[in-house]
């Protein structure tokens, strides 16, 4: 069968893209023809020239023109694609075209954002050939949208037409709901995947140490409130170490924070790591202290690797660490100052919340998530996903559909 794969996402590389990734590697180990379809990015990121080299046809399309980091030309070119209307023609799905997709999902960094609508060329050519497209939606943020009434009614008829429409977040699909004002009828909620071998030992230290798992992105990251709690005077004489790895246009600004609060000894910016393990041998406690989420593969990754987490109750994060982690109601200054001030005060805690998490994992998480979406694409059968009282069910939560 013959399966397009598209990521909506502006970005080279992100935790959002891995899921889709791995469900086009499901599908080429199946013997399916897989195109993938992403912006072109220069370099493109290693994982989809991985894919290529696995059978993976690529088709790599021009950036929106809200993205900046492109030339002027290319900007211009792109706002007199969309104000002429040459955005809704197969101009640039030529190649989608003549591959002639029995099946299509693309995957979103944003639930509703100005990539795909219903008036998108992709959505018209599926719906003109009928052929099943699924929605993946790895992120909404924690409020409604400013967006015009024309705006919304699209994304409601790009749901609606969906054949179904998969998040990695129940808060995330509730709130979706409030931001379209109706219900979605054909959602399901789905595992991002944690990929770490298990539990590691916990690094026993009199110094608490701490890590955040994140793009350099403080905005939505929360990085710097995180920085700027540390630095009150409470915290002077506590023995910690906090240690972040990432990559981001935040990197500067971050180290200059670290500088100006003088706490260039006890904030360590590591930058990307691919060994995920290594953070969690090092590492007791992870802070998620993000604005917005989906659910992280950074806290997956912690739990499974037993190690409990600091998080903010935005996405999934806290229905996942429930009462064996630390929450905050926001991640404002004050709201993260009073957490992490708890983990700390309750350090001696950290190693049995960590087993717990860890259980948490061995239970409710779906490990082989990346198959069963390729199962369904496939065979067009639900039955390979959860609702979203299953999902619930399987993290025994208390909040009823």
């Amino acid at each position: 069968m013959k399966i397009l794969i598209v990521s909506t996402n502006v970005v080279e590389w992100g935790g959002s893209e891995v899921l889709w990734s791995n469900v086009a590697e499901a599908l080429l180990a199946k013997g399916h023809e897989v195109m993938v379809s992403v912006f072109r990015h220069k370099p493109l990121a290693n994982r989809i020239l991985n894919l290529a080299q696995k059978g993976a046809v690529l088709h790599k399309r021009p950036f929106p023109s809200y993205t900046h980091f492109q030339p002027f030309y290319s900007r211009a070119w792109a706002e007199l694609k969309l104000r002429s209307g040459v955005e809704k023609t197969a101009f640039d799905w030529q190649k989608v075209v003549s591959f002639k997709p029995e099946r299509v999902l693309i995957s979103s960094g944003e639930t509703f954002d100005f990539v795909i609508s219903y008036e998108s060329f992709l959505i018209q050519y599926c719906l003109k050939n009928k052929i099943p497209y699924t929605l993946l939606s790895q992120f909404n943020w924690e409020h409604s949208m400013d967006v015009t009434l024309d705006f919304r009614e699209s994304r409601s008829r790009l749901v609606n037409h969906a054949n179904a429409h998969l998040f990695v977040s129940y808060r995330n699909l509730r709130i979706a709901e409030v931001q379209l004002g109706e219900k979605i009828e054909r959602a399901f909620v789905v595992n991002n995947p944690a990929k770490i071998s298990g539990y590691l030992p916990y690094p026993k230290s009199n110094t608490l140490k701490m890590a955040m798992v994140a793009r350099l992105q403080s905005f939505i990251k929360g990085q710097a409130n995180v920085i700027s709690a540390l630095s009150t005077q409470k915290w002077q004489d506590i023995d910690f170490e906090l240690h972040l790895y990432g990559s981001g246009k935040d990197l500067e600004y971050l180290q200059n924070l670290i500088a100006f609060y003088k706490l260039n000894k006890k904030i360590v910016v590591h930058g990307q790591k691919v060994d995920i393990e290594e953070i969690w041998l090092h590492n007791q406690v992870l802070l998620l202290p993000s604005m917005a989420e989906g659910t992280s593969l950074a806290l997956l990754e912690a739990m499974k690797a037993g190690r409990t987490a600091v998080v903010t109750n935005v996405g999934d994060s806290a229905l996942w660490i429930q009462e064996n982690g630390f929450v905050a109601e926001s991640n404002t200054l004050e709201s993260l100052d009073k957490v992490l001030w708890r983990a700390f005060e309750e350090k001696h805690t950290l190693e049995e919340r960590g087993k717990k998490c860890h259980e948490t994992i061995k239970t409710a998480h779906n490990a082989q998530q990346e198959t069963d979406i390729a199962d369904y694409l496939v065979e067009n059968n639900t039955a390979y996903l959860f609702d979203p009282n299953t999902y619930l069910k399987n993290l025994d939560g208390s909040i009823s559909d």
